[in-house]
This record gives structure tokens, sequence and C-alpha cells, in this order.
């Protein structure tokens, strides 16, 4: 049965083309109002040659909107700005962004296609990620909103990133039309999104039963007998691109305006829960309505009164959105029937009388919005067909199940491809660009479905030549034979900001390797070999000891590189064993291998890492130097079941046997979701365990079953399992992506076959490479080789052993910066080798740079204190002096203090200094502490100064000894360690993540997180 809460009164949304406000009456974030020349002016045409200027030709909001007059000669319009400071602040917490956009009426070629991409420039240039929106343009006002995804969310407080939107035409044949002809922009906004994926402000989008833009439908309207009378206007508009004036007579009480409900309009209303009216007052009006009335007769047979709702609170000159919840009798209506609704209009004083209207207010849009639909409602809209198909699986044997999901996801991979080129989409949403990674799945699945009778050798033979051929002949855009992540889908041409991607390419390389040795002696196998050949993984190291993530022409390479353990070993793989650029086995060897107990893990444990290198290379019975990795990622498999398992109770999605955390869609868009506390909130990714099929194929039988039997319809259709699905928020995604669908079906088929793996492995490249890494036979049930467990444990333990001295001194230090009397004291030494081991961060490369620190330590009778003299070629202070966090961006040092091994119960000191902000002035905070914020606020008798020096720079503290709880005395032990943060950027920008290098006196991974594992300061 439905639940919902009947209100007799309706509620009224204040929102403006002037300011607009949510639900809880608050203003809504503009990151951008483009009222100003000098917020437009911070907006660039990302080299797309695009006039940006001020205009107030047409507004939606504010007084001024951006104009946007297109090259006419790019394929893609677009406009890009910095998101940092008070505007990230702005982004953080959101789920979406809104962006209004008017397209002229008699606008030649419109944008009919939209994407939203985000670089993270924190530290040079990253591509975060992108996304497109659904929804159908207008000419008109429209409301574009993107679902941020995962990452687009999860930002860094402090950071520097940069949006990109582009507008593009789409033609019948899916090729780009470059724009010519000004349209608009007025606004961008974040938002928030409810249960049902809507944005805050409640307003349908491109949902309107009456528009109010043409002379058609105005002729349908009726004042019902009330005086008024209704005409188009096109100077005050909300959306679309006119509104409707309402002049009322100046006698009548009450002022209407009757409509028809009959047809697609009553179809669109039945079940519905929510009108919505858009309507502006104008601010020099004598008397606005301030009642606002709903009503809805039945005229099928003669007339009879429905029902009737108000709306009470109060509204504001400027657009107003007000909002009329329907009881059950206007709601459910019968689809045959004829109905009128009244919409009713008045200006009550504070007596309760209703005076009459006379001055004319606009209306601009009735819309509708439904409710969102109980777990109950949604089986029943299951349709009967796809409940019997279930029902009949169910009744199957294991190996008959596994014949039917596999052969539903090979249907994605060829169905959803152009058969011209190949190409196959990323995802089932319309207008999606295809993604090269889902090539290489489709061309992997294609030996598995002639084998298993799906298509025909000749119909397989030939869909991988007309795709290989696409590749070869320069039919898909790339760099040095790399390839954009996504392409269109008719050209190949770059999609979006989308980079040349390292591990996309990879993915589509072992599918062309695949293909080949199944197709061996032919034209597939000689273009395959062909493209691998080409790929210049030599370039892709760009100087370093890893391989880069990508390539983008704007920036150049991306600062991102493979230097952790995750799905990157394939490309290793690949690159080791290249017969034309190869890279030096020793790059394998400079991943960083974390150990989570007992296998190597990716700490977010996001399980397709695992997965994917194990798609193609066999590692069974086989190890390097460091692992298993069959073993490794069956490991992983397991514990990301245990951890559904252990929430059960607080997650309705996860139970006994449906587990599978992994990057999918979910109730708020994509994420990278994962088995660890801060990744995770009850979605579920059926690939993920469906995939692991070969790893534990007990677990990933009964988990196929159990979704089947319990989410049945809501989570199977036309492709098998959908991309994902969360009870607790009655969310279950409609979309196929392509790369979900390709694990599934090649880790199916190794499972029952092998055949995946006998291809790729059989290619010469391939077995050599595995050879040149070490990889030798094993039996070993191990995931991690005893050895590198060992190693590990060194890494992890060796540098808590170190000790230094705090000198006792009777003449109290000067905190000056000048550390000239520390001379003669012990200086304890943080070197070039003494790196921190961690992702996304460089060993110091002591052919190029000067980068150590030597630290001393002194006490009186009240204070510790604290120097440190760092030797660093090029200081970069990218900092402003109100950016209190920004220390571990940029050139800074940490010192570390425990003094509950004293006995003390003060708590951690993490004091971390900026030896100058861009003022040149000194910040010192305490970072994830005991007490963390500015010193000057949470610890203000601690003193600290900083000086330039011919080296690099030095550091000064002094800290109260109160502060930690301690009294001056002599043996007194402390937990203590210190760290350098650098860069060498010297064109960071403000406020930019240009972290490259940490060294540590405790060198040990994550070293500011394991305090027991710290160095020793013993007080003299």
């Amino acid at each position: 049965m439905r639940r919902f809460v009947v209100l007799v009164l309706a509620v009224v949304f204040t929102f403006s083309c002037c300011c607009l406000v949510n639900a809880t009456g608050m203003d809504r974030s503009y990151l951008f109002s483009m009222d100003t020349a000098e917020e437009v002016a911070k907006f660039d045409n990302d080299n797309t040659g695009a006039k940006i200027e001020l205009s107030r030709e047409v507004v939606r909001q504010g007084s001024a909107s951006l104009k946007i007059t297109p090259s006419g000669k790019s394929p893609e319009t677009k406009i890009a700005v910095d998101i940092a400071g008070d505007t990230l602040s702005a982004w953080i917490g959101n789920d979406a962004l809104a962006v209004h956009v008017f397209i002229p009426e008699k606008m030649k070629v419109a944008p009919n296609s939209f994407f939203l991409g985000m670089a993270d420039l924190s530290d040079g240039w990253a591509w975060v990620d992108g996304v497109f929106p659904r929804v159908e343009v207008k000419p008109g006002w429209n409301d574009i909103v993107y679902t941020l995804s995962g990452a687009m969310k999860n930002v860094k407080e402090g950071g520097h990133y940069k949006i990109y939107l582009s507008f593009f035409a789409v033609d019948e044949s899916n090729a780009k039309v470059p724009l010519a002809e000004p349209f608009f922009v007025d606004g961008i906004r974040a938002e928030k999104l409810d249960d049902a994926g809507s944005t805050a402000s409640g307003g349908p989008v491109g949902n309107w039963i009456w528009a109010m833009d043409d002379e058609a439908e105005l002729a349908g309207y009726d004042n019902d007998n009330t005086g008024a009378k209704f005409q188009l206007e096109s100077g005050v508009v909300c959306q679309g691109s006119r509104s409707v004036a309402v002049i009322p007579d100046g006698k009548a009480v009450e002022t209407k305006l009757a409509l028809d409900l009959v047809g697609q309009r009553l179809e669109a209303w039945i079940g519905q829960r929510e009108v919505t009216l858009n309507v502006y007052l104008p601010p020099a009006n004598q008397l606005n309505p301030t009642m606002f009335f709903l009503g809805l007769a039945d005229l099928s047979d003669g007339w009879a009164w429905v029902g009737g709702v108000f709306a009470t609170s109060e509204v504001k000159p400027g657009w107003n959105q007000v909002k009329y919840a329907l009881p059950d009798e206007m709601s459910n209506l019968r689809p045959s029937g004829s109905y009128k609704i009244y919409l009713a209009w008045a200006h009550v004083d504070e007596a309760g009388r209703k005076l009459p209207l006379g001055e004319r207010f606009f209306i601009d849009g009735i819309g509708l919005a439904a409710a969102s639909l109980s777990r109950e409602e949604l089986i029943r809209q299951i349709p009967e067909h796809v409940k019997a198909e279930v029902a009949g699986i169910l009744d199957m044997d294991d190996e008959a199940i596994l014949d039917v999901l596999e052969r539903k996801t090979f249907d994605y991979l060829w169905c959803e491809a152009n058969p011209s080129n190949g190409l196959i989409r990323d995802r089932t949403m319309k207008g999606s660009p295809c993604s090269i990674a889902a090539v290489g799945f489709g061309l992997s699945a294609i030996p598995a479905a002639v084998e298993r009778g799906w298509i025909t050798r000749d119909d397989g033979y030939a869909r991988a030549l007309a795709t290989l051929k696409t590749f070869a002949s320069g039919g898909v855009e790339g760099q040095r034979g790399f390839y954009y992540h996504f392409v269109d889908m008719a050209e190949g041409r770059r999609f979006g900001d989308s980079e040349i991607s390292s591990i996309d390419t990879a993915l589509f390389l072992a599918g062309a390797l695949t293909s080949g040795q199944y197709f061996a002696g032919t034209e597939v196998e000689a273009l395959a070999n062909k493209l691998f050949a080409e790929a210049d993984w030599q370039w892709m190291m760009n100087d370093g000891d890893t391989l880069s993530m990508g390539w983008k022409p704007e920036v150049g390479f991306l600062s991102a590189r493979w230097n952790s353990f995750n799905e990157g070993l394939l490309a290793y793989v690949l690159a080791v064993g290249s017969p034309t650029h190869p890279v030096e086995p020793a790059a394998w060897d400079n991943i960083f291998r974390p150990v989570n107990e007992n296998y190597i893990c990716l700490p977010q444990e996001t399980l397709f890492v695992y997965q994917y290198p194990a798609a193609w290379v066999d590692f069974r019975s086989k190890e390097d130097r460091y692992a298993n990795y069959f073993n490794n990622a069956a490991t992983a498999a397991r514990v990301n079941r245990l951890f559904a398992v252990l929430r059960r109770f607080n997650y309705s999605t996860y139970d006994m046997d449906i587990w599978g955390i992994s990057a999918c869609d979910g109730p708020a868009g994509y994420k990278p979701y994962g088995a660890s506390e801060s990744n995770h909130d009850g979605t579920v990714a059926p690939y993920a365990s469906i995939a692991s099929m070969p790893l534990t194929p007990g677990l990933s039988m009964a988990a196929i079953r159990a979704m089947l039997e319990r989410e049945g319809g809501l989570v199977w259709g036309k492709y098998g399992f959908v991309s994902g699905f969360n009870v607790d928020a009655n969310w279950y995604s409609d979309q196929y992506v392509g790369i979900d669908q390709g694990i599934i079906l090649l880790m199916l088929e190794n499972h029952r076959s092998e055949l995946i793996w006998k291809l790729f492995m059989s290619h010469p490249a391939i077995s050599g490479a595995m050879s040149k890494i070490g990889f030798a036979p094993s039996d070993a049930e191990y995931a991690v080789t005893p050895a590198y467990l060992d190693e590990w444990e060194k890494i992890r333990l060796a540098p808590a052993e170190k000790s230094a001295m705090a000198a006792r001194t009777a003449v109290p230090v000067v905190v000056d910066g000048d550390l000239a009397e520390w001379k003669g004291l012990t200086g304890y030494v943080v070197d070039e080798d003494m790196n921190v081991p961690a992702g996304g961060i460089e060993k110091v490369d002591k052919r190029k740079q000067v980068l150590n620190s030597t630290f001393y330590a002194q006490y009186d009778d009240d204070y510790l204190y604290l120097a440190a003299s760092v030797a660093d070629e090029y200081v970069v202070t990218n900092i402003r002096p109100d950016d209190k966090a920004g220390f571990y961006r940029t050139d800074s040092v940490e010192f570390y203090i425990d003094p509950s091994r004293a006995g003390s119960t003060a708590g951690l000191m993490k004091l971390a200094v900026l030896p100058f902000d861009t003022e040149g002035g000194v910040q010192a905070v305490r970072h994830e502490d005991a007490n963390p914020g500015p010193v000057a606020v949470t610890s203000p008798g601690i003193r600290v100064a900083s000086s330039r020096t011919e080296r690099g720079y030095a550091i000064e503290i002094a800290i109260p000894l109160a502060d930690l709880g301690l009294a001056a005395r002599a043996g007194v032990k402390l937990g203590f360690g210190h760290t350098v943060h650098n860069s060498n950027d010297k064109e960071a920008k403000i406020g930019q993540y240009v972290r490259t290098n940490v060294i540590s006196w405790n060198n040990l991974p994550e070293v500011w997180a394991n305090p027991d594992l710290w160095g020793e300061l013993v007080l003299e």
C-alpha cells in the first residue's frame, strides 16, 4: 500500500528569477549569478573560440546573463571557470549542478547535448570526472541539471578545481554540428538531491503540462466568469520562451483560470502527487495575490466537484513556485474521464477579507511531480514477461543460469555497438559516447560468443575486423598509440574534455590481442599486433618511474600516475611486453603495494581493481616477489563479502548472500564505492559479486540466485543485471554500463572455460612480459609472499626505533626564525632517501632535486623548542593567509608529538607549519590531533617564526610544556616525528595542490596516522 501524508494546505516556495530559495525558505546557492562584468571575466572558452560577454537582453535571474557566441567552427562550445575558495565551499556537500540555459526560438542549430567536466588543479592538472544530464531542451529557458558523480562530490576542502560546461549539437547520425548563433546562460547553482533524485528546488524541469508558450494553448484558457484576461508575454519569463500575463478585471473578488484536463494532460496527471505553478508578482503592484487555490471538477457526466487545496504560505515579490499537494481524490482519476482544474487568486487583508486584484501578474508553467514509489509499487510495475523470465531462471541449474546471464551481457556488447565501426556505448543512456574500455571488453567477448553459438564465426570476425580497422585507420582520435577515454559513437572524435587514457587504452589493447589470438593468421591478428606496437609506453612514462594516467592537449600529461596497487597492473604487463616501446620491468617494482593483514590492497577497497587485471592475465599458480595475485584478488573478494555481511543489520541491501561493493551508479550518481567505512552507503553493484566467480565461485553463485530471488525484476532486465541498487534508498538503476557487462562476461567465461585467459596468455609478448617481471610457478595458497610480508613489516616498523635528544637550555630561545642560537646542538637529518611510501607521492629525484631537513630540539622550564633548517631549491608560496588548511598542498613541515608516552593525558599534537603564505607570513595549525585548528585559536601560547635562507627556509617553534601536560624533567620521553612536504612547481596557482614529495624522519606508510610507530624525543 502506498504510504503518504495528505496535505490539506499546499506550500508556496519563493524562488526568483532574481533570488531562488529552497524548500526551507533559505537562499539557494548560486555559485555564479552572472550579473557583473567582473564575474563574467572569470570564465574562459577553453580554446573553443566562443565569445563570452555580459548581456541584459535575456535574463532568468538577477539583472544580467552570460551571452555565449560560438565560433561556428568548433564542434563543441565551452565555458570554463575555476572552483576554489568560497565557490568550492558552496560546492561541497551538494549533489547536483543546475544551469539556466536560454535557447532562442529562431536558433537554426541549437545545442541538444550537454556535458559537465571537472578537473583538479590542486596538483598540476588532473581529470576528476564528467557527467551528462538527462534532459530534452526546448526554445526558451531550460534548467540543465547535472547529477554529480562521487568523484565530483568528494573534492578536497581548500583545493582548486575547474569545471567545464560543454554545449553541442548532435545530428541524427550522432555527428557533432558546430554552433554558430548566440545563446545565454544565467546562473550556475549547486543543489542537494532528495531521495527521489530531484533537486531541492523541486521544480519539474521539462515536465510542464501547460507550458504557457504559444497561442494555441492560450486559446483554451477560461476565466470562469471572473472577467480576467490572459495574454502571452516575452519580457518576463521563468521557463520556456514566454509567460502568460494574468490581467484581473479589478472587480471580481477572485481572479480565476480554468483549464480542461483531458487526453495526454490527464494521462500525465493521474497518479501524481504534486502540482507546481510558477508565479511572478511585480514588486510595483499595490495588491498582489496572497491566496492560491487549486480546484478540480469532474465533467465526465455533467459537473461534479472533486476537491481542492489551498496554499497559504507567504509569497514575495518576484518569481514564486507554488506547490499544491494532491490528495487521493485529485490524483487517482479515470483515464477515460473529462476534468477541469480551477486556479483561483485573491488578495486577503489582515482582517481576512478578499480584495479584488486590479494589476497584472504573471504565470509561467504548470508542472507535475510524482511521489516516490514504494517498493511494492515498483514491484507491481515490473513487466509480466520479466517476472516470468526471472522465475524461469531460478528453476534452472547453475550452469544454465550462467549461460543465460553471460548471453545477456554479450547482447549489450553486441547490440549497443555501432556495427559500422565497432564502437560500443559507455552506457544505455541516450546520447552516451563510446568507451574505448568497453570496446576492449567487447572484442574479448566475441570469441566466447562464437564458441557458444550466439553468433557465427564469420559475423564475429567481421565485427572484430571492422573495429580494429577503425582504430588502425585513425577513426578513433588519439596520440602515440593511446586513445581518448570517451569518443563519439559515429566519428570516433574526442568526447567532451576526455583525456588520452593509459588504462582505458590498455583495456582496449587487451581485447584487441585476445581477438587477434582467436582469429590467428588473419587480418584481425595483424591489426591487433599493429595497434599494440603503436602504443608508446615509454612516452607515457613521462620521464618518471611509473606510468602516467593520461594526457590532455590543454595541459600535457596528467600529474596522477599508476604508482599504487590497482587495476593499473594490466597496463604494466602490456607496457613491459611491448615489442616496440617497452618499459623496464623495474616500473612494476615501483608500484606502492600496501598490505592489509594478509593481502595487498587498495585502501578504498573498490572491488573492480582486483578483477580487471585478472580478467585477462591468468595469475593462477604463479607469483612474483610480492604476491600470488589470483589468491590476492580472491581474498579481497571474500573481505568485500564479509564487510557487507557484518553490516547487514544496518543496511537492508546487504545480507548473507547479497554483496559486491564497487564503483557503480548509486542513488546520488556514480561513485567509486568500496568495502571501507567511508566509502559505502548500502549500494550494491551486481557485477562485483558476479565477476568474482573464478575467485569465489560458491559465494558468487549464491549472490546471483539471491539477487534474483529477493530483488527479481527490480535488478534484472534487457541486458541482465542493472548497474546498481540500494534497498534503503528504494533506488534501482535502469542503466547498463559497458565495462560492467564486460567484466561479468569475461570472468564468467574464464570460470567456465578459461577461454579469455588462454587466448591472452598465448600471445608471446604477454608470456614474455610475465617472465621479465619475474613471475614463477607456485602452488602456494597465500596471497602475499612471505618475503614481501617481511619487507612490508620492516617498512612499517623500522623507523619507530629512532631517537632524538632535546638539550636543556638555561636561556629562553628567541623565536624569530634565526637559527644562530642553535649552532653547536645535535641535529637530526631527514634526507632525500627518507621518502614516505604513499599513493600519488613521488620519490625525491636526487639527480634533479635538493630536499632535506635538519631538526633540533631544546627545552627549559616552560617550553619545548623545535627548529628545522630545510634545504629546498625552490620554495613555493601559493597559499593565502585566510586558507588555514593549505599546508599539505605545498611546501611545509610537520612535527608530531605524543605526550602520552610520558603519562600525559593532553592528547596528540600534530603541528603543521607553512613557512610563507602569499603575503610572506608564517602559518601554524594543529591538524587531526587532540585540539585541531589554527594555533592562534586552539593553542595561543605556541610561538612560530620562519625565515628564508640561502638553502631554503628555517622554522622555529616554542610550545608551552603545559599544552603537552608535562613538566620540565630530565629523562621524559615523548613520541616524536618530523615530516617535510615539498613542491617545486614554479607555476603553482593560488590555492593549488602542488605537493609532489613527502620525506619523514619516520618514513613509514601513513606516518601521520600511526603514533605508536613514531620515534622518540628524550629530554636531556
